[in-house]
């Protein structure tokens, strides 16, 4: 059961509610009420006619002063949390199906007479964290597109929201990536290269608003995210949403939308190493029926680094509208454009002695020379039309375009065969990758054999094209690197000669689908398929030297599966099995391409939701299977000229067990606070004696992480304060004899409100000066210093 509220408004004795029951496929015909009744009241009542249901309460409860714009599509529990929240009160829900309302427990209950806020809620935003004050989400879609709550979704997924990333004073996705529950990064080659790992795997599957991107971490700037309501995290295989990626999980960022009312907030941040900052955001209506709405987000950066002559130079603007086609019809159009240009960004990272061991380099050295840079240019377009039909079906078309251009020169270290020193060596390149994704679906509810259950179909498209080049080397660049005395500033510039172009096509199309049936009262199985076909294609070129590369897979097959069984109102246990794959221009002997990567996700847990859904918390194990790595075969076997060729053999397993929380443990406290226990090992490998011994051993086995804010009561309660603690065990590079040993890192917050416009807050990061490798690579590059200790200072003004 869900209730469709198009207007629910409240802020007198009286009420004027005009709603619609949805009971799942039966159409219920619109109607108005008017209720002289105390304000909670009139809502209360009106909801559960809308509902349906019984609801018994104390009119005296009731009184509290309510002024709040509710209006979207909610189950009956997320719609009633939504209603008392700060109330006092919770619905419990009654084995016959009834609700008592009674108060919340006291680490819940607020004052009746304190003033509650003016929420409002669209039905195109109706999972919106902005605004909400939480660090949970009441529901999501990015695993399955259906509309759940945590609890109802079988798998392992986190939401950063609005008010964690404001209070956390996060700028980029990397950094979003230190709280999220079981989530690690490095930099792979310069420091504008971040890599997301989960369960031992990198992730490759990103999505905005749903709908899936072909991420490449070269072009694509993520470095400002103020545009973002919310980060929704899975963890696992999600080749339900996706088709192709690992088994590790997917990252889909959900943009902010127009407000029925008029918001506009003003933001400056001033921090270490010169950081400053400066943001607008303004939303509301642009006609005075409020049928036509708009949200523009305008925000610049300039900041120096901890290492030397390293700097960013950041600027966003986003703005898109949305316009009320009918009473059911939404249509929504944007875009953005985003630079981010880094002076000084190194391609290389640090080098280790040849025995691993770290050189005792301050944190502001580079072995890059100052005149390295990396810019990124980003520009993306996209529609959305949304139709909700009257029997409680909805369709959602998508159409979004993306062109992403990178512009870099850098230098790289290699080993030199006697001494200490490093030769090194540059390089040039320039890359425009364009792409356009297509996706629609329907969903709805239907009836079988007495039960109301729900369904997904859709289809989708996606077409990347690289066109990169010119790029290249010097002819006449050969730096001996002494890493004990080395001056990045005394380096000349050098000229690059020009010998290198890619050209190629990505394209993926897929149909999907999945069904959620209620089997019983406490029992819910959820079925999927996706059948993906796959085609890529890449010409590289470098002066005399041609190759080309071709392959493509047809009409693969993707499951999922998932049950989940209600315990009580507040715990269920679930189990899911997901899938994925990744394609591969391996050969095999016959010199055909072998079969794509495969990954799935076998999980089972419990999920738990407590006051409304203000708190959830998961608890779960899972083991991860990938199959069909290429094994390398001694080239005498390979057939058809290859210059080698590969068995589809190889196959690695991951195991652990993940526990989060999320959300308000009162009124004033909010938490995410996850722990991660993985162990990853090869099954087998093309180098027998990795049979058994551990896989991606730069990911922690161990990984703890804590952010949490309070609201401080009585005459304290202008403050806030809060923090993130995050511990990991060690890392290792064996084949290079590197460690960086388990380190703790701790961050604090403070924020005071002026008044109720202006708000200040001072992050502290680091607050230990620990000094450590957030990544560690090889002897020769890829190992880079986390933060040293650093501060920044935020005033946001809300008009």
């Amino acid at each position: 059961m869900r209730v469709a509220l198009t207007s629910l408004a409240l802020a007198g004795p009286a009420l004027t509610c005009i709603q619609q029951a949805q009971a799942q496929n039966t159409p219920v015909a619109e109607k108005t009420y008017a209720i002289s009744a105390g304000p909670l009241s009139a809502a209360l009542k009106a909801f559960a006619m809308a509902a349906d249901i019984t609801l018994s309460f104390n009119p005296d409860q009731t009184r509290a002063q309510y002024s709040r714009e509710l209006q979207g599509t909610y189950t009956v529990d997320a719609g009633l949390a939504r209603l008392l929240t700060g109330s006092g009160l919770e619905a419990v829900r009654q084995t016959n199906g009834s609700y008592t309302l009674r108060p919340a427990s006291a680490a819940l209950s607020t004052p009746q007479s304190q003033a509650l806020p003016v929420v409002t809620v669209n039905a195109a935003n109706e999972r919106a964290t902005e605004g909400s004050g939480s660090y949970t989400a009441q529901s999501m879609g990015t695993a399955t597109k259906f509309n759940l709550s945590q609890r109802e979704t079988p798998q392992s997924i986190s939401v950063v929201t609005r008010q964690q990333l404001d209070d956390r004073g996060f700028q980029s996705l990397e950094e979003v990536a230190q709280d999220a529950t079981g989530l690690t990064t490095r930099q792979i080659g310069g420091a504008e290269r971040t890599q997301f790992f989960s369960r031992g795997f990198e992730i490759r599957t990103f999505l905005a608003d749903g709908v899936p991107l072909t991420f490449d971490y070269d072009t694509q700037g993520l470095a400002t995210i103020a545009m973002y309501d919310r980060i929704e995290i899975i963890r696992g295989a999600a080749g339900i949403v996706t088709g192709t990626g690992n088994p590790s999980g997917a990252i889909n960022m959900i943009r902010k939308r127009p407000t029925r009312d008029v918001q506009v907030s003003l933001t400056g941040s001033g921090g270490s190493w010169n950081n400053y900052r400066s943001e607008l955001d303004a939303a509301g209506p642009l006609n005075a029926a409020g049928t036509l709405r708009g949200r523009l987000v305008v925000a610049a950066q300039d900041s120096d680094t901890f290492q030397k002559a390293y700097s960013h130079h950041r600027q966003l603007i986003y703005g898109t509208v949305e316009m009320d086609l009918g009473r059911d019809t939404l249509l929504s159009v944007g875009g953005y454009y985003n630079k981010e240009d880094n002076p000084g960004a190194n391609w290389n990272g640090l080098p280790t002695r040849r025995d691993g061991s770290f050189y005792p380099f301050d944190r502001s050295t580079r072995m890059s020379p100052d005149w390295a840079y990396w810019n990124k240019e980003n520009s993306s377009v996209f529609t959305e039309l949304e139709h909700r039909f009257e029997n409680g079906w909805k369709g959602v078309f998508t159409v979004r375009g993306l062109q992403t251009k990178m512009d870099m020169l850098g230098t790289y270290l290699y080993l030199k065969p006697t001494g200490e020193d490093f030769g090194q060596g540059a390089g040039k390149y320039a890359y425009q990758k364009t792409q356009y994704s297509i996706d629609g679906y329907l969903s709805g509810p239907f009836s079988l054999l007495g039960r109301k259950h729900e369904l997904v179909v859709g289809g989708s498209y996606r077409e990347a094209k690289d066109n990169d080049g010119p790029g290249g080397w010097p002819s006449n660049y050969d730096e001996y690197v002494d890493p004990n005395t080395w001056n990045s500033s005394t380096i000349p510039q050098p000229a690059i000669d020009y010998l290198w172009s890619r050209r190629g096509t990505e394209k993926q199309s897929a149909i999907y689908g999945t069904v959620r049936l209620n089997l019983a009262d406490p029992l819910t199985l959820m079925l999927g398929a996706r059948i993906d076909s796959y085609e890529y294609n890449m010409h590289l070129s470098s002066g005399s030297w041609q190759d080309d590369t071709r392959y493509k897979v047809d009409n693969k097959f993707t499951p999922y599966a998932g049950v989940l069984y209600n315990l009580d109102d507040n715990h269920t246990l679930y189990t899911s099995w997901t899938s994925v794959f990744q394609p591969q221009s391996n050969q095999a002997i016959n010199g055909s391409v072998l079969a794509p990567v495969t990954g799935s996700n076998l999980e089972a847990g419990v999920k738990a939701e407590y006051f409304g859904g203000r708190l959830n918390a998961s608890a779960a194990v899972f083991q991860i299977r990938q199959n069909n790595l290429p094994l390398s075969l001694d080239s005498s076997l390979c057939q058809n000229v290859a210059a080698s060729c590969y068995s589809a053999s190889g196959e690695v397993q991951s195991r652990g067990v993940e526990f989060e929380m999320a959300g308000a443990i009162t009124p004033g406290w909010q938490v995410m606070a996850g722990y991660t226990y993985y162990s990853a090992t090869y099954l087998s490998d093309a180098d027998a004696g990795k049979a058994g011994s551990r896989f991606d051993t730069q990911t922690p086995r161990h990984l703890l992480k804590v952010s949490t804010s309070y609201q401080l009561p009585g005459a304290l309660q202008q403050w806030k304060i809060g923090g993130a603690l995050r511990t990991r065990s060690e890392t290792t590079k064996p084949e290079y004899n590197i460690r960086q040993g388990g380190y703790t890192l701790l961050d604090l917050m403070a924020s005071y409100q002026v008044n109720k416009n202006l708000d200040i807050r001072l992050n502290l990061y680091n607050v230990f000066d620990k000094y450590y490798y957030q990544t560690i690579g090889s002897t020769q590059d890829n190992n880079h210093f986390g933060a040293p200790r650093n501060f920044l200072l935020t005033a946001k003004y809300t008009f």
